[in-house]
């Protein structure tokens, strides 16, 4: 609703367009299949591949990528979740918001274990989305949007 950076973001993608497109789709076509691989390709060593593409929004493109299946692996992490995660479930290893790869790719695999252990005791197929948007709603107003 803010569109904050999203002039930059544009100029990025306008200045250097084939790279950015390379770095987009090799991303995308590891979100199905690697959590770990496919957020590293859009924050190599802690850094963004694509200016103005930090952490919240490339998580944000690799969900995307599932195109709304419940068997994709991939959720979102924000400020948000971090909150819940933090101040609800104990998980206090998340840091600052600069989340590295290896952050995300354990963010995914708790979120996998959560959806599975809910998917048995609901007898029904729950998805990661499901068990982020919980953490999403439940930080309420804790943290900023």
């Amino acid at each position: 609703m803010k569109r904050r950076l999203n002039r930059r973001r544009l100029r990025a993608v306008a200045h250097d367009r084939a790279r950015v497109v390379k770095t987009l789709r090799s991303a995308l076509a590891a979100a199905p299949v690697d959590a770990a691989q496919a957020y590293e390709v859009l924050r190599p060593e802690g850094r963004n591949a694509v200016r103005c593409l930090g952490p919240a929004f490339s998580t944000k493109l690799l969900y995307f990528a599932g195109a709304g299946s419940v068997r994709h692996p991939r959720a979102i992490l924000g400020s948000r979740v971090a909150t819940t995660l933090r101040k609800t479930c104990g998980w206090d290893s998340l840091g600052n918001g600069r989340w590295p790869t290896h952050t995300h790719g354990r963010y995914c695999t708790l979120l996998a274990r959560w959806a599975a252990e809910e998917s048995e005791r609901l007898g029904r197929d729950v998805g990661v989305d499901e068990i982020e948007r919980w953490l999403f709603d439940s930080a309420g107003g804790q943290a900023g949007k």
